[in-house]
């Protein structure tokens, strides 16, 4: 883990940014109060409000493409399995499974007495309905491929499942934390179920209100399984500006905020100023990648990707818009989990052989359009990291149009219609090895994940053969294998890990950073008494 840059070390050789940044301190500082007067010093209660720049897309699990999105549908539709903060499987809504045949069957026994937020029992055919309509074909999921080389699911009676595959699929438990649906009792029922933003779920919280662009509240559900959480309410409120949510933190308006690591390290050097706010780190729970569109003409040739890579300055990025909070980035596993391969080698920052191999490969961007690169508004961050790699593409006479939309015509627009020729973004490290459906050429289409239409035929077979081997070893080298490969053909910048940096209150109990992330379990935390 990366330690905080010492005093004097984020000087940057880009003017205009050090004062965009310096500015900001100052309205953190402000936002912040050190030395004003502090929020109420005790907190208590059944409530969480929990601050969030953009709000869940959806919370049904066949739909799901952000990191937001999937962390909330978890809490109201859990699956059969769940990942520890090691990122091993664990019980869930099946509280026991049997691997038979050499692993080609996995036999789960329901856990008895889970009842779905309607009051329906938790039922075998639940399981089976939503293997069914994930794989239809007839929803535009970008999950279809989610549970690999399944042959059939069966019931073999209301509380015992049997899954059959073709082949051995190393992901086979994992691959059953997908949130699960109820079957439903009508023709009518089951459009709807398809269809809804807000599926009944069996989870530890049910969507009592949405209120689009402003709060999501959810409710324990006193049915859960586990016992009815300590958090009664926990209240999801959008605030797109990390400055105005950090007022709102400070005001006691918020409990829990993610902010940005400009504001934790400004806060980390005035801790006297915090009142009853504490800070938490979560490792490595995304990394930043400025990524190609590889159907745009003038990117198809790999040699030019790999000399754009050249170009691009990570430790300049690192130290003047992430405050040395970040670590540099060569591939799309997370440091240090029990599957990531060690990470390669950094491509050289060198923009003078950049511009040669550019300049042997005949690129000439002379009287073509700039390259549009798109990014959301909602990140500081992200404008200032593009402003950059403008800066340095534009050192080799590559011009460069930056746009910027807010998230959600961000996604739509990047993802959906993949309208972009370069895309800045953060992606959350997916918590398993297996990346077939995010770098697979087959999965390409309109909502998919690999929306950079990469195509690498080594690539595709190395996911192909990672999906088929269990032996742990052998996984791990087919991952460095993979990000080999990557970094021949690359499909984007890597460009850095970054941790979760968060603030809340001190009477919160029960934060526990992993690499799931500090939001993954609110039905554990609880308030302390006020003393």
């Amino acid at each position: 883990m990366a330690d905080a840059p010492q005093a004097g070390e984020n000087r940057s050789r880009h003017p205009g940014l050090r004062r965009k940044i310096w500015l900001s301190a100052v309205a953190v500082l402000l936002a912040v109060g050190v030395g004003c007067a502090s929020p109420p010093a005790a907190r208590k209660g059944d409530t969480v409000v929990i601050g969030l720049m953009a709000e869940p897309a959806t919370l049904n699990p066949l739909f799901l493409t952000d990191q937001v999105s999937y962390t909330v549908s978890a809490w109201t539709n859990p699956g059969l399995v769940r990942l520890t903060p090691e990122l091993k499987p664990a019980p869930d809504l099946a509280e026991a499974w049997e691997i038979r045949h050499g692993g080609r069957e996995i036999r789960f026994r329901l856990r008895p007495g889970v009842r779905w937020h309607d009051g329906r029992e938790f039922r075998a055919e639940d399981v089976v309905f939503t293997y069914e309509i994930l794989t239809s074909g007839a929803l535009p999921t970008p999950h279809l491929s989610h549970f690999g080389p399944v042959r059939e699911v069966q019931a073999l009676d209301p509380q015992t499942v049997a899954v059959h595959y073709a082949e051995v699929y190393s992901s086979a438990l994992e691959s059953w934390t997908f949130g699960l649906l109820p079957r439903p009792r009508t023709p009518e029922e089951r459009e709807e179920t398809a269809r809804s933003r807000t599926p009944v779920g069996t989870g530890p919280y049910q969507v009592r209100e949405w209120l689009a662009g402003q709060r999501l509240v959810l409710e324990a559900f006193p049915g859960y399984y586990g016992g009815p959480p300590a958090i009664h309410r926990v209240v999801l409120s959008i605030h797109p500006d990390p400055v105005t949510a950090l007022m709102e933190l400070r005001a006691g308006r918020l409990d829990l905020l993610e902010v940005t690591p400009q504001q934790f390290l400004t806060l980390s050097r005035a801790r006297r100023g915090m009142g009853p706010l504490r800070l938490h780190r979560s490792p490595a729970e995304r990394y930043g990648l400025l990524g190609f569109n590889c159907r745009e003409p003038r990117l198809r040739d790999p040699r030019v990707r790999r000399a754009l890579s050249r170009a691009i300055d990570r430790q300049a990025i690192i130290r003047t818009v992430w405050q040395g909070w970040a670590r540099p980035a060569a591939g799309p596993y997370p440091p240090g989990a029990w599957f990531s391969p060690p990470e390669p080698a950094m491509p050289e920052y060198d923009p003078e052989a950049a511009r040669q191999e550019l300049t042997a490969l005949g690129w000439n961007p002379a009287g073509q359009p700039p390259l549009r690169l798109l990014t959301h508004m909602e990140s500081r961050e992200n404008l200032l990291t593009a402003q950059l790699i403008q800066s340095h593409l534009q050192r080799l006479g590559l011009p460069v149009k930056i746009e910027t939309y807010e998230w959600l015509t961000f996604r739509y627009r990047a993802i959906a219609r993949k309208d972009f020729d370069l895309v800045l973004l953060h992606r959350h490290y997916l918590p398993d090895p297996d990346l077939y459906n995010v770098w697979h050429s087959s999965k390409t289409g309109e909502g998919e994940w690999n929306f950079l239409s990469y195509h690498h035929p080594v690539v595709d077979d190395l996911l192909e053969r990672a999906r088929r081997t269990v032996e742990v070893e052998r996984r791990r080298a087919l991952c460095q294998q993979i990000q080999e490969a990557m970094q021949e053909d690359p499909p984007g910048v890597f460009l850095y890990h970054l941790d979760g940096l968060y603030l809340a209150h001190q009477n919160l109990r029960g934060l526990t950073p992993s690499r799931l992330g500090l939001l993954a379990a609110p039905h554990t935390w609880s308030w302390a008494a006020a003393p």
